[in-house]
């Protein structure tokens, strides 16, 4: 019963709870890549490409 409960609970947990903001535009910004080339978010989007952001810090 422990196990069926739990995973009713993981269900509803996983269905109703949402990790996406509502902003609907994304916001274009200029950042320097790896290697030192500088790229604009929207010429990366405009050529059909997609994009990960890895928002990472370390102390």
């Amino acid at each position: 019963m422990k196990k069926i409960t739990f995973l009713v609970a993981m269900f509803f947990i996983a269905t109703f709870s949402f990790s996406q903001t509502n902003l609907t535009t994304a916001v274009d910004f200029t950042e320097n890549d790896i290697t030192g080339v500088q790229r604009h978010l929207f010429d990366i989007l405009d050529g059909g490409q997609y994009v990960l952001i890895d928002f990472f810090y370390s102390d």
